[in-house]
Formats: structure tokens, sequence, C-alpha cells
């Protein structure tokens, strides 16, 4: 496959799966069959000088961009409403991957999160459930502290990339990577509209005040899906369990003192 095609590929697929669009989505915005797109991000056709313009129109990123990946375009892209996202792919298949970014990986991260290299060299798997579908890019990230609790220090988050940070918020859980605090995981109150002009994160531990982190110091948001623990998470009614357990106890006593007085 010549390079400038394996790169023309890799591109569209990349910026297709950041809008969140499936293959029959894009082709029906550009006015192409799913078959035609299909063949274009597997590098098996080279497409028509018109087609590309129109990619590169809809995706308002440069034709050069589009071709080469020159670096400065995809830079501009991801500081604007559009992100470039480098995602794993299964060379077989050419089906995407989960990628996983342990604790240990969370500063490489922040270095490396736009770096196609980078984020192929992070331990990947599938997951074949219904609830994962598709047309989503799925990222694995764990965490650390106790501002989420219960979800316990160490479970890993099943996230989903959320391209428009406008869509984020409502109090839904998410995983923020920031360049000032790393990779969090809160809850967010959306204030972009507002006069703060922010975003609120809120931890579930009421132990750990909420605070505010503005868009420039934000690299990625993705929203949270579920989670895998291998720690049981301290049930809420713990504390009464306890408490029910030594009045047990005292009944107990006071049933043998009881006993012993009698004889």
């Amino acid at each position: 496959m010549p390079e400038s095609l394996s790169h023309f590929a890799h591109h569209l697929k990349t910026l297709r799966k950041a809008r969140g669009l499936t293959q029959q989505q894009l082709a029906d915005r550009i006015g192409l069959k799913r078959a035609a797109l299909g063949a274009y991000e597997e590098g098996r056709a080279e497409p028509r000088l018109v087609n590309v313009v129109a990619f590169a129109d809809f995706f308002r990123i440069s034709v050069d961009a589009l071709l080469k990946g020159d670096e400065s375009e995809e830079r501009r892209a991801r500081g604007s409403s559009l992100r470039v996202l480098s995602v794993p792919v299964d060379a077989s298949n050419d089906k995407e991957r989960v990628a996983v970014v342990p604790v240990k990986a969370a500063a490489g991260y922040l270095e490396g999160y736009g770096d196609p290299i980078y984020v192929q060299g992070l331990a990947t798997f599938g997951l074949p459930l219904p609830e994962v579908t598709a047309n989503l890019t799925y990222r694995l990230f764990q965490i650390e502290g106790e501002s989420m609790l219960p979800i316990p220090s160490g479970s890993y988050i099943l996230s989903t990339y959320e391209e428009d940070w406008h869509r984020v918020g409502g109090m839904r859980p998410y995983i923020v990577v920031t360049r000032n605090d790393g990779v969090v995981f809160k809850r967010i109150e959306n204030r972009l509209d507002s006069e703060k002009k922010d975003f609120w994160l809120i931890s579930d531990n009421p132990d750990y005040p909420p605070y505010s982190v503005k868009p420039s110091d934000v690299v990625e948001v993705w929203r949270a899906r579920g989670y895998l623990a291998f720690n049981w998470p301290t049930p809420a009614f713990s504390g009464m369990e306890r408490i029910q357990g030594t009045l047990d106890s005292l009944r107990a006593e006071l049933q043998a003192i009881k006993s012993g007085g009698a004889c």
C-alpha cells in the first residue's frame, strides 16, 4: 500500500471515529456508498480528488493534513471542536481495540495520547458484549484514590470518547485528562455556557470538595460507561452491620449474666 494512501486511510477512520459516526452515516454526509468509504478506510481504493476535498471540508482540516497527516494541522484540529484521536487497530481485521491506561502509564499518556505509535503500544483487548457498540471508541483507564468511593481505588473505568465537550455534564461520571492533574475520575457539571466557562468536577466521596477546571487545561474527556474492580466496594450499610453485631454480642453477654445469677 502506498504510504500516502496508508496515511489517508488511517486519518479518515480516525476522524470518523472521533466524530462518533458509523461508516454509513459518514458516507451519507459525503454522498458516497458505504462500500466505497470502507474501501478508502482499508486502503483498498484510491479516492478521487473531489472526495478527498469533500472529506477535508467536512472535517475542517486541510487536504494536505488529511493525506499526509501534517502534525501542526492535527494539533490545530485537536484544539478546536474537532480533536484527532489515535486509536489502536487490530492489524488482522482492521477493527478497533480497547486500549488500557493503567495508573503507572498515566503520566506518559499525557505526552503520547495523540501519538498513534504510543497508543498502539498500550495493552489492548476486545470486548464482545452487546453494550460495547462498534460505532464508539472505548478506552480503559485505571483510577487511584478514594475520591469516587464506593468505587474502590485501583478499579478500571470503561469509557467512551467525547468529541464535543458541550455535550458532557449532567452530573454523569467522566474520565478527564488534564494537563495539571493528569487522569481524574469525576462527575461533571458543565458550565461552559455560563459566565464561569469551566467544568465543575465533583467527587462522589463528600470528603473531597469539588473544584473548577478550565477547558484550556483539559486534554481529553471520556464518558464512564462501566468499571472493572478486583476489590469489592464497601457497602454503605456496613456500619449498621457492625452496630448490629455489637448489640447482638451485648445481648448475649447480658443473657449469660442473667443465667449465671439464676443459679
